[in-house]
C-alpha cells in the first residue's frame, strides 16, 4: 500500500509541475503578444495622398458665392474659418462638412485595403475647422499635411 501511495503523490507532484510550466508559457505567449500588438503606431508621408488632398481642394461645392459662382473646397474652408454663408442661407462649415465627407466615403472605403481614415483641418491659430473620420486604426499610418492659405492647414491620414 505505501509503494502505490508513493507512486501516486510522485505522479500528482508531475502533474502539477507540467501544468505550471503550461500555464507558465501560455503566460509569457500572451504578453509577447500584447507587447507585439502595441507597437507605436509610425506615420509616413506619401505622395499619393498630398495628390489627393491637392485634387479635392479644387472641387466645385454648391455653395454659391453668386449666382454664376460656386465654391471650391479651398474657398469654402477659408469662408467657414471666417464664418461666412452660401447665398442659399446655410452655413460654409454645414456645407464643407457634407461636401467633405461625402467625398472621403466614397474615395476611402473603409475595410478594403484601408482600415481607417482621419481628415482634420485647422485654422491658423490652430482650432479645428473640420474633422471626418472613419474606421479604427491599429497598423502603420500614411499622411499628407497641406498649407492651404493664411496659415490654415489640411492633415489627412490613412490606416492600412
Amino acid at each position: 500500500m505505501k509503494i502505490r501511495n508513493i507512486k501516486s503523490k510522485r505522479s500528482q507532484e508531475e502533474i502539477v509541475g507540467f501544468v505550471l510550466i503550461i500555464v507558465l508559457v501560455v503566460v509569457i505567449s500572451l504578453i509577447f503578444l500584447a507587447i507585439s500588438l502595441k507597437k507605436p503606431q509610425e506615420r509616413l508621408e506619401n505622395s499619393e495622398l498630398e495628390t489627393f488632398v491637392q485634387s479635392s481642394l479644387k472641387y466645385t461645392t454648391i455653395c454659391y458665392e453668386s449666382p454664376e459662382k460656386r465654391h471650391n473646397i479651398k474657398e469654402l474652408i477659408v469662408n467657414c474659418n471666417s464664418g461666412g454663408k452660401c447665398l442659399n442661407n446655410r452655413t460654409a462649415c454645414s456645407v464643407l462638412n457634407e461636401t467633405v465627407s461625402d467625398m472621403m466615403k466614397k474615395s476611402w472605403k473603409v475595410g478594403t485595403s484601408v482600415k481607417s481614415y482621419n481628415l482634420k483641418i485647422y485654422s491658423a491659430l490652430n482650432k479645428t475647422i473640420l474633422e471626418v473620420k472613419d474606421g479604427n486604426c491599429t497598423g502603420t499610418k500614411i499622411g499628407a499635411r497641406v498649407m492651404i492659405l493664411g496659415g490654415i492647414r489640411e492633415e489627412f491620414e490613412i490606416c492600412k
